[in-house]
């Protein structure tokens, strides 16, 4: 039904006019912001909690962040929807890319590239903008047999032109990937269970996943971080490939994820906090997950206050 749904959806947005089809879009995401009281008071509390757990002001006033928020994520659904008539030139127009040179210099070492991004601006056609300029950008995606949502994404992401890996069983292919010397995008800021490294972010003691690190310390690929944000209300993006991580000189392999995870996660909270109306995870990224696991960790003596940070299970007392 859910698929049903949006697949008539998609085929309306792709009759109407590009401009036309955005403005439509744009005017029921404002709708929902106005209407949907109970997720915007969450959410007012959630962004007004993050910025003074971080002891920074908001860009602007929380309430215009929210509307905001609602307007863009409706864009990114209408974008998503069109993805059938998607077209290199329109990615070209509308994609502007800076710093690829540290992208091309990162494949000229022909170990491979990771590219690490959050759920920041829209992923969905940073993928597409890379694959569609000829770059050989895998990823990863969860099997959505049940998942109505998940399997009708997915049914618009075959026209990104990315190479998808099922995640519990694309392991090999990706990391033969790597050896080719082609590219892996990661989403870095999802939730990390209790086997990724705990710490601050965002003003809030959450699990990062350790992908990005374990990836590349055992493949030796390069790590490109990456972003794109909208201009305002427009179809148009920038988007900001950064130096390579430089390597990691830890003692262990441990240490070393928790170098590159703590690394990842201040670029990517700096980017969020600079452009708070274009992060999806405000709906749901800091619910407490974790608490049994932590409660256990606790009563062994495992410190779980702000500023600390852990990973694989530390000795009681131990930061890691």
């Amino acid at each position: 039904m859910f698929r049903s749904l949006f697949l008539k959806i998609s085929r309306v947005f792709q009759t109407l006019s590009e401009p036309h089809g955005r403005m439509a879009a744009a005017s029921i995401g404002f709708t929902m912001g106005r209407v949907c009281l109970k997720e915007r008071k969450r959410l007012f509390e959630t962004i007004d909690r993050v910025y003074f757990r971080v002891g920074k002001k908001p860009p602007f006033a929380i309430s215009g962040i929210i509307d905001r928020l609602f307007i863009h994520f409706s864009l990114v659904l209408f974008e998503v929807l069109r993805f059938p008539l998607i077209s290199s030139e329109q990615l070209k127009n509308n994609i502007h890319f800076h710093g690829v040179e540290n992208l091309e210099k990162a494949i000229s070492a022909g170990t491979g590239v990771i590219l690490p991004l959050p759920h920041l601006g829209s992923w969905e056609l940073l993928g597409a903008a890379i694959a569609f300029r000829g770059y050989p950008l895998h990823t990863f995606f969860l099997s959505q047999k049940e998942d109505d949502l998940g399997s009708t994404l997915d049914y618009f992401r075959q026209f990104s032109r990315l190479i998808f890996h099922e995640r519990d069983r694309g392991m090999i292919g990706a990391l033969k990937a790597l050896k080719n010397g082609e590219l892996l995008g990661m989403i870095a800021d999802q939730d990390g269970g209790n086997h990724g490294v705990y710490l601050d972010f965002l003003g809030h003691w959450v699990s990062m996943p350790t992908g990005p690190a374990n990836w590349s310390l055992k493949s030796g690929a390069q790590v490109v971080p990456v972003y794109c944000v909208r201009r305002g209300f427009s179809s148009k993006y920038d988007a900001f490939f950064l130096p390579a991580l430089k390597p990691e000189t830890a003692p262990s392999h441990e240490e070393k994820v928790i170098s590159r995870i703590r690394k990842l996660s201040i670029w990517m909270q700096d980017i969020i906090l600079a452009n708070p109306s274009q992060y999806l995870w405000f709906y749901d990224r800091f619910k407490p997950r974790h608490v049994p696991y932590l409660a256990t960790l606790q009563k062994s003596g495992i410190s779980s206050v702000h500023g600390d940070y852990f990973y694989r299970n530390p000795s009681p007392g131990k930061k890691m």
